[in-house]
This record gives structure tokens, C-alpha cells and sequence, in this order.
């Protein structure tokens, strides 16, 4: 359940590529290319609310207005950002002949433009999603409970923090976003797991020209950037002890202070945040500040695990199915596939399930979705009842450790890149390699051979 607003940045540039991924990632779900063909394909098969386009692509057949035209028919619902050091009036006139987009152009200053401009462009687009989805979604009466504190909480006007507990992919964001389109607000997200340690002061809270080395203009921070509506922080028990005391000033003064300045500006942001830790054990552990956690506690929301929920375990299948379906074909459960999809224990939650769904309808060569079926592709060739399914054991499957190779791989070793490309913090990518023995199985030589950095 992510409703993060999916963009597309297609630029020749691979350093504007990798900066702007690393930038955004916390706040959308990005997508990369560095050429045209590679774009073209991409908005076939996706549905993006944004893309940011370059108008210059040396050495190719085809340049950013031919993407222009081409998103124009095939995506018309996109907004269009055309990012591009090219300032020429001719090329400028070409562009603006297809359609209406923003023209920004790639100076120093560029970021806080483009964040500002894709927050406010892709809201409306996310909103309606999640009022699309919402209510639906769901046939748990735990789950509408969760809904009817939600009305609640919004009719009394308070302006106190929302905390979101959950076990990952029970849909913490979602219910986020739903809170913030009922709140009628505009809403900017983060997720702690996505944000590099040694650059989250940056994004979170700004920076002065000169704070640090490659600060080279003045960047506000995503919480100013929500001045005025709903920030949301995805698991914030990620969060360092210097981002906590910012934080926590923020919530109490109403006030942000940039990296490098000496003031203070400010705001006017209603906080949510969400986490799949227990809080109170980090307090405990001296890991988080009682202080803060008090400040974020006035309302408690609890979204419970898939497994406490059987009743929306077939409920979902059955969506994803037809969903992920394609046209024409008649995929369907039987009987004993829905027994084995109860029967197992979702650790991964409704993420899981519908990753388990998309395997199914990618890889079986049948429609008829049976319990030989579900065993496959959930990973174990057993039935799930005839062992006790452990974390340990959902975090050792298969699928989890190859994406873990693939991406070292794929970032030549670099265990920071892979963890912002994985979704996770580093703390998290450095237990799985534990987890998978890939230190231990492979020998020193072997694991530089595999990933083709020195270790």
C-alpha cells in the first residue's frame, strides 16, 4: 500500500540522476532513465504523477520535447517538469508548442524549486487515490475501528501529533494519507529507513549555503517545505539522538533552525509519524527520548498484522488478483489455495501478500490458483501449518537475500547506495548480510569476486 507519488526523472546526466534519487526517495517513489527509449517504455508500463525531463540528450535519436510529445498522448494525466540548463529561447517555444509544464532551470538553486513545485503537482493525484481506496480496502472490523478514531480525532481540531504503530507493510503511509485528505491538508512525507544518516539534518531541516562541504545555496528542509499542512515521518524510531532534539523542538517551539544558521524560522505543521518498533522499549534501551515520545503519543493509532486480520487475507488476494491480472486472463483461488493462504503467517504483511500474488500471476503457468500453487510461490514448497514460521526464517528466504545480492551488486559494493536503493537503513542492510552468513559462506577473495569491490 504505497501511495508515495511515483515520478519519473529522465535525464543524460548521470550525477543529476543519482542526486535527485537520493534526494527525492524519501518523499516519492522515483524512477531513473537516462535516455529517452528507456523513458518511453517505462510510462507504458507505469503510471506516473510526475516527470522531470531534460531537454538535451547528446548521442541520441530522440530529445526531451519527443519524450514531451510522446507523455502527451500516452500519459496525459502527468505533470511536466522540464529541468534543463539549456535556457534558449528557441528550444524554450519548441517545448511550450506541446503542452503547459514547468520550466526550471538546472543553477545552484534549483531543488528547492523543483521540491516545492512536485509536492503541490502531485498532491491532488495522491489524494484521490487514497480516497478511492480507503474505505474499501479493508473488511477487518479492526481496521474500521482504527477509521472511526480517525473521524474522531479529526472532528475534535486538535493539533497534536499522530503516532501510527504497525509491523511494516500493514499500511502506516496509507492511513497517513488518508488522514491527511480528510484533514484537507497538503502533506509531505519522509521516510527515516530511505534518509542516509549523515545527510537527514540536511534534508530534514535545511541548510545554509556553506554549512558543509557541497552546500552551495541555501536549501530549505522538507518539515519548512510543509509549512502550513501535514508532515509525515515513517519510522521515526530510525532517527539519530541529533535529529530527535531537533524534532522535538520543532513540535514543542513550532520553529525550525536550518543546518549552519543561527536562527530560527517559524511553521505552522501538524506531525504524523509512524514506526514498526516499540518505542517504549527504545526509551528503555536509551535509544529514544521519553520526552519526545510523549510529545508524539496524544493519539495512538494501531494498525494490526495481516495475520490478526484472516478476514482481509482473501479480501486482498482476490484485489490483487485483479489487479495484477492481465487482460484476459481468469486467474481464480480454489478452495485450498484460500486454506493456504490463511493458513500462513504474513509476516511481511499485506506487502507480502500481494508480492506473493504478482509472483503467482508472473511465473505459474495456470489461472487455477491452488494450494501446490500458494506453497510455490510463497517460497518454502511446504504447507505453511507444518512449521512454525519464524522472522528469522521470512528474512533468510530467498527472494529477500537475491534482491540484497543483486542491489550490492548493482551499487558495486556500496552498502549505503544499496540501502537507500533497498528502502532500509543501513543498521538494517548490515544485519540481513549477517543474517544471510554471506560474510561467513563466502570467503574474503569469493565476496569481492561477487560484488566486485574491495571489502
Amino acid at each position: 500500500m504505497n501511495l508515495k507519488p511515483k515520478i519519473l526523472i529522465c535525464d543524460d546526466d548521470s550525477e543529476i540522476l543519482q542526486t535527485l534519487n537520493l534526494s527525492l526517495r524519501s518523499s516519492f517513489e522515483v524512477t531513473t532513465s537516462n535516455s529517452v527509449e528507456k523513458a518511453k517504455k517505462l510510462v507504458i508500463d507505469s503510471d506516473f504523477d510526475a516527470a522531470i525531463i531534460d531537454l538535451n540528450f547528446e548521442g541520441q535519436e530522440h530529445d526531451g520535447i519527443h519524450l514531451l510529445d510522446f507523455m502527451n498522448k500516452q500519459s496525459a494525466g502527468t505533470f511536466l517538469i522540464v529541468l534543463s540548463g539549456d535556457t534558449s529561447t528557441r528550444r524554450i517555444v519548441e517545448a511550450t508548442r506541446r503542452k503547459h509544464f514547468q520550466f526550471i532551470v538546472k543553477d545552484d538553486g534549483y531543488f528547492q524549486a523543483l521540491l516545492k513545485s512536485l509536492t503541490s503537482a502531485t498532491q491532488l493525484r495522491v489524494a484521490s487515490k487514497a480516497q478511492a481506496q480507503i474505505r474499501y480496502l479493508t473488511q477487518s472490523e479492526a481496521v474500521k475501528t482504527v477509521l472511526r478514531q480517525v473521524d474522531t480525532i479529526i472532528r475534535s481540531n486538535s493539533e497534536a501529533p499522530i503516532l501510527i504503530l504497525g509491523e511494516t507493510g500493514t499500511g502506516k503511509e496509507f492511513l497517513a494519507q488518508h488522514i491527511a485528505l480528510n484533514l484537507k491538508m497538503k502533506a509531505v512525507t519522509a521516510n527515516m529507513g530511505c534518509i542516509p544518516k549523515e545527510m537527514a539534518e540536511s534534508i530534514l531541516f535545511g541548510h545554509e549555503r556553506g554549512a558543509f562541504t557541497g552546500a552551495v545555496s541555501n536549501k530549505a528542509g522538507l518539515i519548512e517545505t510543509a509549512h502550513n499542512g501535514l508532515f509525515f515521518l515513517d519510522e521515526i524510531g530510525e532517527c539519530s539522538a541529533s535529529v530527535q532534539a531537533k524534532l522535538l523542538r520543532v513540535i514543542q517551539e513550532k520553529e525550525v533552525q536550518a543546518l549552519g544558521s543561527n536562527k530560527t524560522k517559524k511553521i505552522n505543521v501538524r506531525f504524523i509519524a509512524a514506526t514498526h518498533r516499540d518505542l517504549n522499549k527504545q526509551v528503555t534501551d536509551g535509544t529514544f527520548r521519553l520526552d519526545l515520545l510523549q510529545r508524539l503519543n496524544t493519539f495512538v493509532l494501531k494498525l494490526p498484522a495481516l495475520r490478526e486480520r484472516p478476514e482481509d487475507i482473501i479480501f486482498y488476494a482476490n484485489l490483487f488478483i485483479n489487479d495484477l491480472s492481465r487482460e484476459g486472463d481468469r486467474f481464480h483461488l480454489t478452495s485450498d489455495g484460500e486454506a493456504e493462504l490463511l493458513s500462513y503467517q504474513w509476516q511481511g504483511n499485506i506487502r507480502e501478500l500481494r508480492n506473493v500474488i504478482e509472483r503467482i500471476i508472473v511465473l505459474s503457468p495456470k489461472t487455477s490458483i491452488d494450494k501446490a500453487v500458494v506453497a510455490e510461490a510463497i517460497g518454502y514448497g511446504r504447507s505453511p501449518h507444518e512449521v512454525t514460521v519464524t522472522r528469522a526464517e521470512v528474512v533468510e528466504s530467498n527472494a529477500r537475500k537475491e534482491e540484497v545480492i543483486k542491489t550490492l551488486n548493482e551499487f558495486n559494493g556500496n552498502k549505503r547506495k544499496a540501502a537507500v536503493s533497498l528502502g532500509i537503513s543501513e543498521a538494517t542492510l548490515y544485519r540481513w548480510i549477517k543474517e544471510f552468513n554471506l560474510n561467513r559462506t563466502l570467503s574474503a577473495q569469493a565476496f569481492r569476486d561477487r560484488f566486485e569491490v574491495l571489502t
